[in-house]
């Protein structure tokens, strides 16, 4: 080869090798992101709540925490002369409320925010000089007059499609029903829905027995069902909003319980021997390939040891049978991994009306619980599964993420693993923690591969706790803000902190 040739053939090699990184480069430049920050007036403890309560444009920022030793809650509105959020409201909050609940859109997209009490639920009226209005007394198994901390609930609900937000609660014989009549009065309804009752020594454990609204006949109107054994059991409403007392039963595979194995005893009270069972449990009810029809999915864990164990998921397609809700005895497709699955979420990622799902799956082994003695992380997979035109799940996406824990601390830092539209075109970006400080944010798409093959890097300050990080339309433009906030691990001079990120 000539020089003049080497020389040619070196500026080749550059060339290609400048345009592979130009390629690289662009095709991890999907967005460019704005962020702004809301200091709250003490240190941030529970989840923002988004809810839209005034007459401004867009939704409310609701942050809870403490000062000195008192509840607080400070309420952020968005100004639209400074084009940023802005306090509006910052009051003391009483430690008889213990969870929260915020009702749906109404027809012009108004939300209400409701606290609950051990007697009573209670509506904020942020526009109130008193913004704490007593709504309904009610009865419940919760108990608890000075609550230590808030927790979101499923309480509100507009059970009759009337526009006006209902109440529903489990107390330690019955399933409550407060309708909402309008001019605050409430009709009640008791349900013979008794909550599971633990017994163990020296103790009683009471817990809300898990209940679904879907119509199974078909009337348009919402049922309550709940998980019976080879079976679901449910209370149908009238026209009136008027539940019948005697359930109707509908058949599933006989195999099918109302318990999670954790929570199954024998005849002696004791857990279940894990060296050999095979359970199946109710997970939830939903429709999830939009025939309008409720589909049954199922949890199906086998054990031969506790560290062989495998918890794959079954869906039974819902059918209407001349007007009855039926299932096969057979589930109609399944989900599974090689590892254990967790945290099933049922998500239309790009807007086709069908759900897919994303799992996290771990490898529980000796050899992975001795390595993450050592390294102080655990590999998490996070897969996306879809259904194919047969109607079955198929695996479609798989990547990894790391979970960290302090054997010291006690506390594990979460990866973050969130969906969310954030340019507003109708298909979800999977979004994951790539190191401390760097989100993988993978584009998503509305046909085909259901996400681009290639991802953005967005450098920025994580908390350990990737949970803390949340999404939102907050500005009701059809793209979703990421909202990160710090807990008392990520320093104390930022618990007070609330980092918002948007596409511009």
């Amino acid at each position: 080869m000539t020089n003049k040739s080497f020389h040619s053939y070196i500026l080749s090699i550059l060339a290609l090798t400048s345009m592979a990184f130009a390629s690289t480069a662009s095709a991890r430049d999907f967005y460019d992101f704005s962020h702004f920050q809301l200091t709250a007036p003490f240190n941030i403890s529970q989840e923002p709540i988004r809810a839209n309560l005034l007459a401004n444009a867009g939704k409310e920022i609701i942050l809870i925490g403490e000062k000195d030793s008192t509840p607080q809650l400070a309420l952020f509105a968005f100004d639209d002369k400074e084009q940023q959020y802005k306090l509006a409201l910052n009051v003391e909050l009483s430690n008889s409320y213990f969870s929260f609940d915020v009702s749906d859109e109404n027809t012009v997209g108004e939300q209400s925010l409701y606290f609950l009490a051990s007697d009573k639920v209670v509506l904020f009226d942020p526009s109130l000089k008193q913004p704490f209005i007593d709504l309904v007394n009610v009865s419940s198994i919760y108990v608890n007059q000075n609550a230590d901390y808030l927790k979101q609930a499923n309480f509100v609900t507009d059970l009759n499609n009337d526009g006006l937000s209902d109440v529903i609660l489990s107390d330690f014989r019955n399933l409550n029903i407060y309708l909402n009549q309008g001019n605050d009065s409430f009709i009640k309804q008791n349900l013979p829905i008794n909550p599971t009752v633990e017994i163990f020594d020296g103790s009683v454990s009471y817990t809300e027995k898990p209940y679904y609204l879907i119509d199974t006949n078909f009337d348009q109107h919402k049922d309550i069902v709940i998980a019976g054994n080879g079976e679901l059991l449910t209370f149908t409403q009238n026209n009136l909003g008027q539940f019948v007392t005697e359930p109707t039963s509908i058949s599933v595979n006989e195999n099918i319980t109302s318990t999670n194995w954790w929570d199954s005893r024998g005849a002696d009270g004791k857990n279940l021997d894990q060296s050999d069972f095979a359970h199946r449990s109710v997970d939830t009810l939903k429709d999830i390939n939009n025939d309008a029809i409720p589909d049954l999915i199922v949890r199906f864990t086998q054990s031969s040891g506790v560290l062989d164990k495998s918890n794959d998921y079954e869906v039974y397609l819902g059918r209407d049978d001349s007007g009855k809700l039926t299932y096969l005895s057979k589930a109609d497709t399944s989900i599974k991994s090689e590892g254990t699955l967790a945290q099933l979420d049922f998500v239309d990622l790009n807007n086709d009306d069908r759900h897919e799902v994303m799992a996290s799956s771990f490898d529980i082994s000796v050899s992975q619980i001795i390595g993450a003695l050592l390294t102080g992380s655990v590999d998490q997979d996070v897969l996306i599964f879809a259904l194919d035109s047969k109607q079955r799940y198929q695996q479609r996406i798989s990547e990894q993420v790391q979970m960290k824990f302090s054997l010291s601390s006690g506390k594990s830092g979460a990866p973050v693993i969130k969906l969310a539209d954030l340019d507003g075109d109708g298909a979800k970006e999977l979004i994951l923690s790539e190191d401390e400080n760097q989100l993988k944010i993978f584009p998503g798409l509305k046909k085909g591969n259901i996400l681009n093959k290639h991802s953005q890097i967005l450098d920025i300050r994580l908390p350990n706790n990737g949970a803390l990080i949340t999404s939102d339309d907050l500005n009701l433009d059809g793209k979703a803000e990421l909202i990160v906030r710090y807990a008392s691990e990520d320093g104390a001079d930022k618990q007070n902190r609330l980092l918002i990120l948007e596409v511009k």
